[in-house]
Formats: structure tokens, C-alpha cells, sequence
């Protein structure tokens, strides 16, 4: 018993203790109880844990948003890197956080609900994760680009078409890409 609430302990603690990050493709629910998947929440974008149910947490997702694009949440403002996208049927709660002035996207919250397993508050060793499966998944047919090569916006469509010849999973697939456009020419994370 003392080992039961030791963990649930740590969990919530582990929950609590600030922004976590997946390293998978998670679905997206709309409450706590629905089976209905209304989105995706893609790798390595910060989430902050709200509330935990049986196997199911309520998080809050910060980005930016294109107004001609309201079921997307961006991780920066003008790059295409998804951090939540939802169906456009889905209503999810977007909270409008500062209003983006000459050209610049919305800042917002969206909250959601999403699987509780699978989270880590490592985002370095995420990202150590991505660049190992490119380096070891994409230098086997030529020499590797540099991730600052491409531009954020390119990566996706490049890697897509080259993934099938490599031997990352399909599960990995969305943590390289993530780890490619955050740290690609026009954006690369490790300079911010």
C-alpha cells in the first residue's frame, strides 16, 4: 500500500511540476470521458498538466495562432510547427492570450484532453532522441544536412518524402521532424 501512494505521490508531483513534453503523436479529447478523437498533439511542445483523472490529463497548450487557421496551434509565430491541431468539426477551448498586431499570429491557450501516460519533463534528452534516429536514420544514403540547412516550413515535406527509406518508425517519425524545424535555420531553439 505504501508503495501505491509513494507512486501516485510521485506522479502527481511529476505532473505538478511544471511544463512536461511527449514524445509520441498524442490523440486529443474533448473532456475527460470521450472517445471521440478531436485532435493530435504533436512531439516535444510544452504542455502544463491541469488536472489528472483515472487515465486521462486536462492540459493547456500555449502557441500562436493564424487567424485563417483557427483549429491549429503553432509553436512559434509564422512557422508552420504544429503543436496541437484539431478536426475543424472540434469546438476545443482556444483562449485568446494577446491579439497579434501588423501581420503577427494570436497568442493562445488551447485545452484539451489527452492520454496521461507518455509524458517527460526531459525536452533535451527528447531532442537528443530526434537528432540520434536522423543522424543514424538519414546518413545511411547520403551526407546529413546541417538542421539549420532547411527552413522550419521545408523539413516537414522532406522528411516525409524520405521517411520510407529509413528505418525510423512511424511512431518516431513526428519527434524528428519536431527536433528538425525547432532547430532549423529560421528558428533553431538553442539560440532563443
Amino acid at each position: 500500500m505504501k508503495k501505491i501512494a509513494l507512486s501516485a505521490l510521485l506522479a502527481c508531483s511529476l505532473f505538478a511540476a511544471g511544463e512536461m513534453y511527449t514524445h509520441t503523436v498524442k490523440p486529443v479529447y474533448l473532456d475527460a470521458s470521450s472517445t471521440k478523437v478531436i485532435g493530435k498533439l504533436l512531439p516535444t511542445n510544452a504542455v502544463k498538466i491541469l488536472e489528472t483523472t483515472d487515465n486521462r490529463v486536462k492540459i493547456a497548450v500555449r502557441g500562436y495562432q493564424n487567424p485563417a487557421v483557427g483549429n491549429v496551434v503553432y509553436f512559434s509565430n509564422s512557422e508552420r510547427i504544429i503543436a496541437i491541431a484539431f478536426a475543424k468539426t472540434a469546438h476545443p477551448e482556444i483562449k485568446l492570450i494577446k491579439k497579434g498586431k501588423d501581420g503577427a499570429w494570436d497568442e493562445v491557450e488551447a485545452v484539451a484532453y489527452t492520454d496521461k501516460d507518455g509524458f517527460s519533463g526531459d525536452l533535451k534528452g527528447l531532442f537528443a532522441k530526434g537528432e540520434t534516429l536522423y543522424k543514424e536514420g538519414c546518413g545511411v544514403c547520403h551526407g546529413l544536412h546541417e538542421s539549420t540547412h532547411y527552413k522550419a516550413n521545408q523539413w516537414p515535406a522532406l522528411m516525409k518524402s524520405m521517411m520510407s527509406r529509413t528505418a525510423i518508425s512511424k511512431e518516431d517519425e513526428w519527434l524528428v521532424i519536431q527536433f528538425l524545424q525547432k532547430h532549423s535555420g529560421d528558428v533553431n531553439i538553442d539560440k532563443r
